[in-house]
């Protein structure tokens, strides 16, 4: 096993349910510091993610058997209406970014990881402003069918590198008036069909496991990022009201930029 899988997989796992992208730091530091091909970056990328979806299930045990037992019909009824949603958008972006990832070649990926990232900055600094703003008396909601369509359709933009996907659904149910710890449960739950969907995506159009992970390797590197993955949820479950990541995003994003800017010298 090398050394970059490890950093892949502790990236992965740390990253992921911070409002930072996961997808565009892990593809960020794998096209500059690895030798894998640009072509199976997106299907390691997308391989990486199971981890972190088995360590929602193994957090949520009690949640998910209410789910898959249909005593919970409201939240299966919400998660069924944000998965398809998430579809409408996921599927096109991801078959025009698994064609175009290697019209980015160099620098020039640098800029568009960071300038996604910039976005997602952006997106976590609203819902800031508009809580500064919205007077203490009004009643944060609970998701409804609309807000887990709209916030399912945005989650689907995330598999575009350096948009967080926790980020954006977060993002997306606190300016709907959620409440803080549902919108992450939520956000946490919604990843789960996501990221199972995309991967019976790739089984189904033949895409095969990069040949730059052996199987052994992968199995290990799933285990680290399920592990540190677990770690991180709870840690962000525990700071959520005190830590404001945007600013952190903000600056991976004009790091990112920076790396690219010497395309344009």
């Amino acid at each position: 096993m090398e050394l970059w899988q490890i950093i892949v997989a502790l990236l992965q796992g740390l990253v992921e349910w911070l409002p930072i992208s996961s997808e565009g730091q892990v593809i960020f530091f794998i096209y500059n510091f690895t030798t894998v091909p640009t072509e199976e970056i997106v299907s390691l990328v997308v391989w990486l993610h199971l981890g972190t979806a088995l360590a929602v299930i193994v957090r949520y045990p009690k949640t998910i058997l209410e789910i898959i037992s249909l005593k919970d019909r409201r939240l299966l009824k919400l998660l069924i209406l944000a998965t398809v949603a998430t579809a409408i958008t996921a599927v096109p972006f991801y078959v025009l970014l698994k064609a175009s990832i290697t019209v980015f070649q160099g620098e020039l990926l640098n800029i568009f990881v960071g300038l996604l990232l910039l976005l997602t900055a952006i997106m976590l600094y609203i819902p800031m402003r508009q809580s500064e703003e919205t007077p203490l008396n009004i009643i944060e909601k609970k998701v409804t069918s609309r807000e887990a369509i709209l916030t399912g359709l945005i989650q689907g933009t995330s598999v575009l590198p350096g948009l967080s996907r926790s980020g954006v659904t977060v993002s997306s149910l606190l300016m709907q008036k959620i409440d803080k710890e549902t919108a992450l449960r939520f956000s946490f739950l919604m990843s789960v069909p996501a990221v199972l969907g995309i991967l019976a995506l790739e089984i189904i159009t033949g895409a095969q496991i990069p040949t730059s992970v052996g199987l052994f390797d992968l199995a290990v590197v799933e285990l680290i990022v399920f592990s540190v993955g677990l770690a991180s949820m709870e840690f962000l479950l525990r700071l959520a009201r005190r830590v404001s990541f945007w600013k952190l995003c903000l600056i991976l994003g004009l790091i990112a930029v920076l790396f690219g800017l010497p395309a344009f010298l």
